[in-house]
């Protein structure tokens, strides 16, 4: 099933494991993995802001996004959001730009 987060006041942080940055056709850039308090996947609102130094990352939307090192997550659940989130925004083309967050790299 696929649903919105809800509200920003429930939950304005989130820890997330198994973490991909994609770029949409549209040059937006969405994270993509698993929300680490509950298992579930999650897609994140077009990212703003990324401190590298703090693996950290604001969207959109204003939730902030704690990028965890997770060796060996499945990542099966992240990826059918993904899937079903281009879908609900009309994204035909997408592109893994995940090295250019990894630590110690710049996003821009």
């Amino acid at each position: 099933m696929f649903w919105g987060t809800g509200a920003l006041a429930s939950k304005p942080k989130f820890d997330l494991g198994g973490w991909r940055v994609v770029e949409t056709d549209r040059g937006e850039h969405h994270l993509v993995g698993i929300d680490l308090d509950n298992g579930t996947g999650q897609v994140s609102s077009t990212i703003v802001r990324f401190d590298a130094s703090a693996m950290r990352c604001e969207t959109a939307s204003g939730r902030i996004y704690m990028l965890q090192e997770t060796e060996g997550i499945a990542t099966s659940n992240a990826w059918y959001v993904w899937e079903a989130w281009c879908q609900v925004n009309d994204v035909k083309h997408w592109t893994d730009v995940t090295a250019r967050y990894r630590r110690g790299a710049s996003a821009t």
